[in-house]
């Protein structure tokens, strides 16, 4: 062999095989660190890998043509393939990372299972991948007198496979370039172009010059890779130096908005802790206040006091006058209070025309404490009582104030503060202007409160209305006796506080919004029962009276609404009568006007309840298109046929010149029946007739009550004379109930 007779030599050739090979092992070794400092970027990684194969693929061609035999030379190109086969998977990596584009993890799998495929070919196979066969070769001898050993062979189908991928991939990565040239990363894009150009001409020199012609050249793959290793090395550097001084750009601008965040942060915490328009402290500064506070006299044993202060009918003015009067108003009081508060207290403003003042530590017994702050509270309350003048105009308002000490049994200081505004309820409640502390009581009610809103809610969402609530008839007659209709008065069967009079959730119910839920399924019962009597032949006087809330009055499309359901319901609107108070018509006159003439119009019949009692004007009076005026029972107690009411005499008189049946309702004796009688009451309505009874009682009642009818008059005037003997206190306060 050829190869053998002359001596081989380490030349030019070599020591550039091999300091390519330092190279590409010192660049991926750099862009390992990178992309691991980068957090794994793909980028960086699969460079490094590249950069990693290309070094081995050096380094084994520098031995394969330093081989002193064909066991070495076999070895190192079985190496160089191997390096060939694990790039092709870092290669599509990079490509994509490099490009922009997406990951596509199918590729990859497919890539790295090709990949695989050729690993094990080549290690199984006795000629490596690329050959069946192998042969010492000539040898290669460069110009420069340096020989080179070589290998001969037959080459086999896998090597085949093996080089037409390669061609594919390069052609695949350079269409990548082109598509991002024409994506405007054209530096980046060209630099890549370049790299697979050269590589690709080193693959044809391979093929074309040394395998297809026979010429004895050594293959250019190894150093066709060294200008990837530098320009894309250069092309990553200079991606990183830019990312580096944008981050350091980055860093500064952050900086430089720390520094103005710092030097704003002083004037930033004033306004967070306080209020713009007083210049008081905020909630959150007070609540924090407070909190330490709090901790600070459970811990060392003293005391101390919140006094939660509302301001009365400011509302009023800030409507009447404007925002900006209401704002110099606030300003103003919120001076007056600050020359009022104590020394060792803190004054805020929560929002709103409510204010704060924590006061504390308190030094001394619980009693004293408290004298202390029922004195604090009852001076706020004075200094507020007094007129202040803003912009020429002299106002005035009014406080309530609600006070709860500290530390009792209280859960933190949101417990505290909710105590505080219970007992600032109670004050409002009260009449205002008034200072209330805190009891545990207050806490009671405040919980039976909560419990009677959570359960009629739970009722109304759950569809539990008839389980727990029903209706109960009361009969009304004439002066002769005779069943004219009769009032439905709404029960509530509360699960665990038993049966509610409409007194204790009625209220509830209007200021929660549930009244229009609840007034919708009162109707319907109603509806529903006179349909049923109706069907079962039951004389019940024709008409059923409904009582109506003001806020329902109040809806602006209540009276098409309830037409409309009492219609759907197969009832006409004149067998329902519907009740209302004199309260239901001073929030709005004019627009309860009008809903009470659609009704009238609707054929509703309406009736005035409780009249006398409230507000009675007879200018308003006149202009009501109502049927029916109801006396309270305020003017029926007493009554009797030799000392008659005078005001009641007169509400039946002015009914009667309007126009109106009079109808009274509480009647428990006779004397006060003969009286009326006596008087031209219209219609009679209590207990002497009958108490408020559900369904079944009400239908027996209604046939005692035509079987009495048939009797004898003198029989029938003593049947009508007994008044039941088994009433509790209860029935008799309740004779008036509203639903």
């Amino acid at each position: 062999m050829v190869v053998d007779a002359v001596p081989l030599t380490f030349g030019y050739y070599t020591a550039a095989l091999v300091a390519a090979a330092g190279i590409a092992l010192a660049s991926g070794l750099q862009f390992a660190v990178i992309g691991l400092w980068r957090r794994r970027e793909a980028v960086y990684l699969s460079y490094a890998m590249l950069c990693l194969c290309i070094a081995t693929l050096a380094l084994s061609n520098a031995l394969l043509h330093t081989a002193s035999g064909l066991p070495v030379a076999t070895a190192a190109l079985r190496t160089m393939i191997g390096a060939a086969a694990i790039s092709f998977l870092p290669f599509v990596v990079f490509i994509r990372a490099y490009t922009g584009g997406p990951a596509q993890l199918r590729l990859q799998l497919a890539v790295g299972a090709v990949a695989g495929l050729f690993m094990w070919l080549n290690l199984e196979l006795p000629a490596t991948v690329f050959f069946t066969q192998l042969a010492p070769g000539t040898g290669i001898a460069l110009p420069w007198g340096e020989r080179l050993y070589d290998l001969a062979g037959t080459p086999s189908v896998w090597g085949l496979l093996f080089h037409a991928l390669t061609y594919v991939a390069f052609l695949w990565a350079l269409s990548c370039a082109v598509a991002q040239m024409r994506g405007g990363e054209r530096l980046r894009g060209a630099l890549l172009a370049i790299c697979l150009l050269s590589q690709f001409g080193a693959l044809l020199w391979g093929d074309v010059v040394v395998d297809a012609l026979g010429h004895h050249y050594p293959y250019l793959d190894a150093f066709s890779f060294l200008p990837f290793v530098l320009l894309m090395g250069l092309s990553l550097a200079t991606q990183l130096h830019q990312r580096t001084v944008q981050l350091e750009l980055t860093t500064r601008r952050l900086e430089a908005e720390a520094h103005t965040r710092r030097e704003a942060e002083f004037n930033l915490r004033h306004v967070a802790y306080h209020d713009s328009l007083t210049g008081l402290p905020n909630r959150l500064r007070a609540l924090d206040h407070l909190a330490t506070l709090h901790t600070e006299a459970i811990a060392r044993g003293q005391h101390g006091a919140l006094l939660l202060i509302d301001l009365d009918n400011f509302k009023t003015i800030n409507d009447a006058l404007g925002h900006p009067v209401g704002d110099r108003m606030l300003e103003a009081i919120a001076d007056r209070l600050l020359a009022a508060v104590p020394p060792d207290s803190i004054l805020a403003r929560l929002g709103g025309d409510e204010f704060v003042l924590v006061l504390g530590p308190l030094a001394g017994p619980a009693a004293a404490v408290q004298a202390q702050a029922q004195l604090a509270a009852e001076q706020m309350v004075a200094r507020l009582a007094e007129p202040v003048a803003v912009d020429n105009r002299i106002l005035a308002v009014g406080a309530s104030v609600g006070v709860a000490l500290f530390p009792a049994g209280e859960d933190g200081v949101a417990d505290l503060l909710r105590r505080a505004d219970i007992a600032l309820y109670r004050a409002k409640a009260a009449g205002r202007n008034a200072v209330r502390l805190f009891l545990e009581p207050m806490q009671q009610e405040a919980d039976t409160r909560l419990a009677l809103e959570r359960g009629l809610r739970t009722a109304l969402e759950q569809e539990r209305m008839p389980h727990q609530f029903t209706l109960h008839f009361q009969p009304q007659v004439n002066r002769r006796g005779e069943l004219v209709g009769a009032e439905a008065l709404l029960r509530w069967q509360h699960p665990q506080l038993g049966e509610l009079s409409p007194a204790v959730f009625i209220p509830l119910a209007e200021e929660t919004g549930l009244i229009h839920a609840l007034g919708v399924w009162v109707i319907g019962e109603a509806c529903a029962h006179i349909r049923a009597w109706d069907r079962d032949g039951v004389v019940f006087g024709g008409r059923l009276a409904v009582n109506v809330s003001a806020w329902q009055l109040n809806h602006p499309h209540f009276a098409a609404q309830l037409e409309a359901q009492v219609r759907g319901a197969g009832v006409e609107p004149s067998r329902l009568t519907l009740e209302l108070t004199e309260s239901a018509l001073l929030r709005d006159f004019d627009s309860a006007l009008e809903t009470l003439n659609q009704l009238s119009r609707a054929g509703f019949r309406l009736a005035l309840d409780d009249f006398g009692t409230g507000y009675s004007s007879l200018s308003y009076l006149q202009r009501l298109p109502l049927d029916v005026l109801k006396i309270d029972r305020a003017f029926v107690n007493g009554l009797t046929p030799d000392a008659a009411n005078p005001l009641a005499s007169f509400i039946i008189d002015v009914a009667h010149r309007l126009g109106m049946a009079a109808v009274a309702e509480g009647v428990e004796t006779v004397p006060q029946r003969l009286a009326l009688e006596r008087l031209g009451c219209d219609g009679l309505q209590g207990y002497l007739i009958c108490r408020p009874v559900d369904e079944d009682g009400f239908r027996r009642w209604l046939a005692e009550h035509q079987q009495a009818r048939t009797l004898p008059q003198a029989q029938r005037n003593a049947a009508e004379g007994v008044i039941p003997r088994d009433r509790s206190p209860r029935d008799r306060n309740s004779s008036g109930d509203n639903s």
